[in-house]
């Protein structure tokens, strides 16, 4: 019989899971603490300790700073005497002198400790291993492990499991019910890397079945494959304002030859910011137009996609090629005349926003889908594109870029293009990290860049002042930078919050070499180019992930000028330092983009919401990449095999779209 739960407990699964109690059993541990008793004859400065014995006197606390509190007592081992101190622990009141206590914390030498918890119990009644989990506000340890016990008590019964039974016998994995219980209520050490290591294989293998499904199911014929004029194509290549690096010709090759197949393309072209995808993206745009159909461009922000535009009718100014743009902001009547001449085939590359998704919208002949900027885009929107024609060809664009075979196995849906090189010509961008959220000490060096003709993006983590965040706003240093500097700089600022008409005419104003300082958000983050643009400040860099700071950063050195990119923080914090040295000492955005991986962990690749990569409750793509190698193996093997147990497995997979559980 399920045991109810009480209306705080309840209050408290509803912070933490939107749909039923169940999905409490989700709720990983941060870590375990392990309760063994310590050798006292081994002790060594600064190691961790835990011993049982008795408190042998008063407790003392002393309040400090508000809140802040230490408490000390002493403590006797059956073979030591020890001075204790535990920090913001008011509560703590002396027990009897015959009451056992478990004391852990660090051994401080000189028989002290700094403890970091105190139980009133004796080592063989507690648990030797006790998970700690993720609190919210007004939630304790205590409160969710008894919401956890309850919830495992009333379902673990109903554990389903789906994974094929010789997968899990041929790698000792344990069943489903067996795994929660461990990584809830683990008995010892072993126990909890073996639950790790049975949902690491699990998720990892439910993911690559997913994507190898994708790719099994998106193989098939095109209806009518089409050859493209390779003399033209050169024509074209050839009049372009510069020329292709070895990579960019390496993946137009790889592109144009999907393309040109029977069967329809599904591709990833991967590169660093700045090593010229759109110029690939522009080349094979046109090839498709050589063959009679027609392009869809989508891009996540209308200042991407008219950035785009820009180019592409750059890119195109020799050719007799109609590029169009659609967006939400345009005024509907040219929207219409747009949709119109695209339904008649009058446009020939349409490049938008989620504009393109309206129902209202159809392609004549629909053959090339390019995705910029792909992981800001789910699934079932890129989906919604793919069948606004028949067997179209889908090209996926990335700026995360991820060594080769990672990428491979990750995506494994797609076929993977990499540009590694970048355009000759370009220097290093010179960036130097400036321990103060402030201008001061190079504002002399500034004025000498501006004065040299070049423009400077300010970034900043917020548009307007928050006192819960103390960070710069886009409104507070554009205000500060006019009135100091007004005299001498041409300064605008640009944010969300402005109207699509406003930002483009600001963008305008700033690529014309109007506006010397743009004082912005990360809106800039993605596409926009601005040759002239040299320096960039970024506030409270802190705050902002490596590879969005890399991103950033590609903004600038754009042309063949030196460029400088200042990071500003007042965080003394030695992590976030040594993630800031990382953009000091290196450019190279696969280095870069695996340091943020294994600092911040990936996005989610399978839902709507997602940064790229995907997400996984346990598995770690950075060091488990054997594991994940072996899932992709086996997957590959489930998808294609008639074994009633892989069939059972896939039909599972396919029922589970979007779902995030490990059990259901």
């Amino acid at each position: 019989m399920a045991r109810p739960f009480t209306d705080r407990q309840k209050d408290i699964i509803s912070l933490y899971s939107k749909e039923t109690s169940n999905q409490m059993l989700r709720l990983v541990p941060l870590r375990y603490e392990y309760f063994e008793a310590t050798n006292e004859d081994t002790l060594l400065t600064g190691s961790s300790i835990v011993l049982e014995g008795r408190i042998t006197s008063p407790l003392q606390t002393v309040r400090y700073r508000g809140k802040q509190s230490v408490t000390r007592f002493t403590f006797s081992t059956e073979s030591n005497d020890y001075k204790v101190s535990i920090f913001n622990r008011p509560w703590l009141k002396s027990p009897d002198e015959k009451t056992s206590v478990v004391v852990k914390g660090r051994y401080d030498g000189s028989q002290r400790i700094t403890a970091s918890n105190v139980l009133f119990t004796t080592l063989s009644q507690q648990p030797s291993v006790v998970p700690v989990y993720p609190l919210k506000e007004g939630v304790k340890q205590r409160d969710l492990r008894a919401i956890i016990a309850k919830t495992y008590q009333n379902c673990k019964e109903e554990f389903s499991d789906q994974m094929p039974d010789y997968l899990r016998k041929k790698y000792r994995l344990s069943s489903l019910s067996s795994a929660i219980r461990m990584l809830h209520f683990p008995q010892n050490p072993q126990e909890v890397l073996q639950a790790t290591r049975t949902f690491k294989y699990q998720e990892f293998l439910r993911y690559m079945t997913e994507v190898t499904l994708r790719k099994k199911m998106g193989m098939y014929k095109k209806l009518t494959p089409y050859s493209i004029s390779e003399s033209k194509l050169e024509a074209f290549i050839k009049h372009l304002p510069f020329e292709l690096t070895v990579d960019q010709q390496m993946v137009t090759q790889e592109i144009i030859s999907d393309m040109t197949s029977d069967v329809r393309m599904s591709r990833l072209l991967q590169g660093d910011v700045g090593s010229g995808k759109t110029a690939v993206a522009a080349i094979v745009a046109y090839a498709a137009t050589l063959g009679s159909k027609q392009v869809a461009i989508l891009a996540p922000t209308e200042l991407l996609a008219t950035q785009h535009l820009k180019s592409f009718k750059q890119f195109f100014k020799n050719v007799d090629v109609v590029i169009e743009g659609l967006y939400a902001s345009m005024p509907n009547s040219v929207q219409l005349d747009v949709i119109e001449r695209c339904r008649q085939k009058q446009v020939d590359i349409l490049i938008g926003t989620h504009s393109i998704f309206q129902d209202r919208i159809f392609f004549s002949d629909l053959g090339l889908v390019i995705v910029d900027e792909q992981h800001r885009f789910g699934v079932r929107q890129r989906q919604m594109l793919y069948e606004k024609g028949t067997s179209v060809d889908v090209l996926m664009m990335s700026a995360t870029p991820i060594p080769r075979t990672l990428a491979s196995t990750l995506f494994a849906d797609m076929d993977v293009s990499t540009i590694e090189t970048m355009p000759s010509g370009r220097k290093k961008i010179v960036t130097t990290l400036i321990k103060e959220n402030s201008i001061r000490s190079i504002l002399d060096t500034l004025i000498d860049l501006v004065q040299a003709k070049n423009q400077i993006y300010v970034v900043c983590p917020t548009i307007v002042e928050s006192d819960a965040l103390n960070v710069k706003s886009v409104t507070t240093i554009a205000a500060s930078l006019k009135a100091a500097m007004g005299h001498l700089w041409r300064i605008e600022a640009l944010h969300g919050q402005l109207k699509a008409a406003e930002k483009e005419a600001i963008m305008s104003q700033f690529s014309a070499g109007n506006i010397d300082v743009l004082v912005s958000t990360t809106v800039i983050e993605v596409g926009v180019d601005v040759k002239q643009a040299n320096i960039m400040i970024i506030y409270d860099a802190h705050r902002f992930g490596l590879l969005q700071l890399h991103q950033l950063r590609g903004r600038i050195g754009r042309n063949q000028s030196q460029a400088y990119c200042y990071l500003l923080t007042s965080s003394s914090d030695p992590l976030s330092l040594t993630r800031l040295q990382t953009l000091v000492d290196s450019d190279n955005g696969f280095h870069i983009s695996m340091q943020d991986l294994a600092l911040r962990g990936p996005g989610d690749l399978l839902g709507i919401k997602q940064s790229g990569l995907p997400q996984f409750m346990m598995g770690d793509i950075v060091n488990d990449q054997h594991i994940l190698t072996i899932a992709k193996e086996d997957a590959y093997k489930i998808v294609y095999s008639e074994n009633t147990e892989d069939v059972q497995y896939v039909n599972w997979v396919l029922n589970q779209e979007n779902s995030e559980t490990f059990f259901e």
